[in-house]
């Protein structure tokens, strides 16, 4: 019986528009002298983009070819002196000539890109109906670039360098950022301190930040990534990963086959990214952006220091770990022949896994991933007590640490969206947030978590990459479920399940999971029990609360005249005023993806017009409802203009960062830059954009968007709020914070904001 039927292309229901997976459906796992081929195919590639190695090619062999037959009479090749008479040198010459002259067009064409479109950023301020005449031609090469669309990393090499901002620009738009969050006395002094910034050890720092500048494509990113994720000594599951959930309605499957559609297309998606095949094209920015932080999503781990830690990029693994019953299994995705397993022999190995019996593994060595859910000082000695020091514990690491990624098969059985019990979906977003204290290992760039009922979801450690990467591959995943693999019907499966036989699997060439063994010395016992009880603490303190508001979604909010994400954060803002009566610091990151090597910029939601509008809202109803529309379209646009800001190198934090970190380094004191580091942020959100354009989110497909996803709330007295919109008719969000915390209540954040939602839906009725 066949479970499943894959198409590399397939029809529509009209019958008419054929659907492209968003990468290839690979059947074989490359050799490493085949990976070291398409290798150099890429390196070649991106080093002539925009002109293809063929074409290139062919360019080399015409000029080689008219200079052999013109050799004594072309004046180009008579300019270049001989250096000798012997038939080696005269063809080293002419081989010069040849490649120098197929060259110069792609010379040409990359110092085009790379000195005027991608630095120029004016056309994101301009009115797309009347242009200025220099946007006109940055248009004209975008519409020229499309007919060789980028690959993954086609313009990695062309992104400029990130600039260092001017010094006073940046404290001056610092300064005009907290002007609503503190009194005129508290204002005073820090406007005193930064005159005194300006004036003193602020130029010092900055000729340091420049320094480094020189040697360095982005001067932020290598410190952002090591003092802002790699030094945190918290553990990381609720701290730092996030956390995401599946889709309104998912398909229909039982565990074992989710597990094998799981395995399968994230195992197609490591081979893509790692041939550069990934599609970028409906990406945003159309693929012109950076994408060097793709390479570290799959076969990654982070592995903890005493002081610092590092990631272990294995670049493409052939197997994956899976975390069932207490015990840790390696699962082979390819055979001994490099032949990459179908989907139905995944579902044979799920299927004997979970109906092997007595699989159950009870005590420590059931809960030895709990030891990843540690600080990471603590968790980087027991790494080297318990496994770097023991032979057998070692080489099991090793097969866990070189794993693709890491599926954990949960036997939770209740997790769901039900629109008329929210609390459902908390407790779904929840599991996924904060793990159930020994079925993740924290450390792998990605852990897929699957439950008793076929619903999935994820947890994926943050610094590796940030928002705008996790979308890509999750929205290609849903491309891959929804479009690309048929399900059969559940009983089908079932039944399938029900009479499923250990021996005709081995005759279709399936390798079964293999567990692996750990030692556990009593040692090591007491330290995976005293893991185990910290995070059970920890995750019995997270406050989740998920709102999935269907009166409308981004579509009636464009009609507003507003910017949907603007929109949302205003509505953010007005509900944190009713929940804590105050205006607080409020992060969101917006992207710097322009530049080389780039990460994100923080996008501060607080401006003056936020809060007159948000004023306006509280004041008993004596402004009129045309004049409140009116002070958020302003605040909206205000928004708008200020993530324009950051995606240009106009953003406050990332460069007050890197001067905390120059001083130091350096020894400076620094009053200014202490006080900067030293602000929560109470409000802590972000938007889950839609990246490719791919999702079929529109009304009659409701049912396939995606929830969504989450991560923990930054300060200990705030709230964290992810927030995505499904199509036109919903916006998904999910609020925590933390019981231990007098002043927050998810749920009551939760009802605040969706009242927002609709007060602002009635300025424009």
């Amino acid at each position: 019986m066949v479970l499943c039927t894959l198409h590399s292309l397939r029809m529509t229901n009209s019958g008419k528009k054929l659907i492209r997976p968003p990468f290839p459906l690979f059947t074989k796992f490359p050799s490493r002298i085949e990976r070291a081929g398409y290798k150099l195919y890429n390196y070649l590639d991106n080093s002539l983009y925009p002109v293809r190695p063929f074409y290139f090619g062919a360019a080399v062999a015409a000029s080689t070819a008219y200079f052999t037959r013109f050799e004594d009479s072309s004046k180009l090749l008579q300019l270049v002196p001989k250096i000798g008479e012997s038939a080696v040198s005269q063809y080293v010459r002419l081989c010069a000539v040849s490649l120098s002259t197929a060259y110069l067009p792609v010379f040409f064409s990359r110092f085009v890109l790379r000195h005027f479109y991608f630095k120029y950023k004016k056309w994101l301020y301009e009115n797309p109906k009347n242009p200025s005449t220099l946007t006109k031609v940055w248009g004209m090469i975008r519409s020229l670039l499309s007919l060789t669309p980028p690959r993954l990393k086609s313009c990695d090499a062309l992104l400029p360098s990130l600039p260092v901002p001017a010094l006073e620009d940046t404290v001056e738009r610092f300064l005009e950022s907290i002007r609503q969050l503190h009194s005129k006395e508290e204002l005073a002094a820090i406007d005193k301190m930064a005159r005194d910034f300006l004036e003193g050890e602020g130029p010092k720092l900055q000729r340091f930040t420049k320094l480094y500048a020189l040697f360095k494509d982005n001067y932020v990113t290598g410190f952002w990534e090591t003092y802002a994720y790699h030094y945190s000594r918290s553990s990381l599951l609720i701290n730092s990963s996030v956390a995401h959930v599946d889709l309104f309605s998912d398909i229909p499957a039982t565990q074992a086959v989710r597990a094998a559609h799981i395995v399968y297309i994230e195992f197609l998606s490591q081979l893509s990214i790692d041939r550069q095949t990934y599609s970028p094209v409906n990406m945003l920015g159309g693929g012109l952006v950076c994408a060097r932080h793709y390479d570290k999503m799959y076969a990654v781990s982070r592995v903890p220091g005493k002081t610092v830690d590092h990631l272990d990029n294995y670049g493409i693994s052939r197997h994956v770990i899976v975390l069932h019953d207490g015990g840790i299994y390696r699962i082979d995705v390819v055979d001994e022949n490099d032949r990459i397993y179908s989907v139905d022999q995944l579902s044979d190995v799920f299927i004997e896994l979970l109906t092997r019996p007595d699989t159950k593994v009870e005590g420590a060595e059931g809960r030895i991933p709990a030891l990843t859910h540690d600080k990471r000082n603590d968790w980087h000695m027991n790494r080297r007590r318990f496994f770097e020091s023991i032979p057998k514990n070692k080489k099991a690491l090793k097969e866990i640490e070189t794993a693709a990624f890491v599926i954990v098969l949960s036997p939770v059985n209740d997790w769901d969206y039900d629109q008329e019990n929210p609390d459902t979906l908390s407790r779904f977003m929840k599991s996924m947030l904060t793990g159930e204290g020994a079925n993740r290992w924290v450390d792998k760039s990605l852990n897929y978590i699957i439950g008793k009922n076929g619903r999935c979801g994820g947890t994926t450690e943050h610094s590796i990459a940030d928002g705008s990467e996790f979308d890509h591959i999750m929205e290609n995943f849903v491309w891959m479920e929804n479009d690309i693999i048929n399900y059969p019907p559940l009983d089908v499966q079932i039944a399938r399940e029900k009479s499923f036989n250990i021996t005709e699997a081995k005759e279709r060439g399936v390798k079964f999971a293999e567990r692996i063994e750990i030692e556990v010395s009593e040692e090591m016992a007491t330290e995976i029990s005293r893991c185990f009880s910290t995070h059970e603490e920890a995750a019995s303190d997270v406050d989740m609360a998920s709102l999935i508001y269907r009166g409308w979604g981004k579509g009636r909010i464009k009609k507003c005249g507003c910017s949907p994400d603007a929109f949302v954060q205003m509505a953010i803002q007005l509900a944190n005023y009713r929940d804590q009566g105050r205006f607080v610091l409020t992060y969101e990151p917006a992207s710097s993806r322009f530049y080389a090597n780039s990460r994100t910029e923080t996008l501060r939601s607080v401006t003056d017009e936020s809060c007159e509008f948000v004023r306006a809202m509280e004041d008993g109803g004596k402004t009129d409802r045309c004049t409140r529309a009116s002070l958020l379209r302003k605040a909206c646009e205000l928004h708008s203009t200020h993530n324009r800001d950051c995606m240009v190198n106009k953003g406050v934090d990332r460069h007050l960062f890197v001067l905390f970190v120059m001083s130091q380094a350096t020894g400076t004191s620094s009053p200014f830059l202490n006080h900067y580091i030293q602000q929560e942020w109470l409000l802590s959100t972000s938007h889950v954009p839609n990246v490719t354009n791919t999702m079929k989110e529109d009304n009659e497909f409701s049912d396939k968007s995606w929830l969504g996803a989450s991560f923990g709330a930054v300060a200990k007295t705030g709230y964290g709020i992810c927030y995505r919109f499904a199509g036109n008719h919903s916006i998904c969000a999910h609020i925590s914070s933390y019981h231990s915390a007098k002043n927050t209540d998810s749920q009551r954040f939760r009802a605040n904001l969706e009242k927002a939602f609709e007060d602002l839906s009635t300025l424009f009725d």
